[in-house]
């Protein structure tokens, strides 16, 4: 049985992903995980690689559900 694209990617790349969208960059990312910008550009090229795409909006929108939510939660609405 084959793994669905979103099935493929780890923990690791998930939270980065999550961090590029959330922070706007790959940079900004970089930053905010302590990490270096071409290591988030490693995980970000293989989670593209494991789902079969090109682009890391088109990774965003496979991956999207399985995303974790950005620090502190989902906003709320007072």
């Amino acid at each position: 049985m084959r793994q669905r694209p979103s099935a493929r990617a780890t923990e690791r790349e998930l939270v980065v992903v999550a961090a590029v969208l959330e922070a706007g960059s790959e940079k900004a990312a970089a930053h905010q995980l302590g990490l270096s910008h071409s290591t988030v550009k490693h995980h970000l090229a293989n989670a593209r690689a494991k789902a079969g795409v090109e682009t890391t909006a088109q990774l965003v929108w496979i991956l999207g559900p399985r995303l974790p939510e950005p620090e502190g939660g989902p906003p709320t609405h007072e």
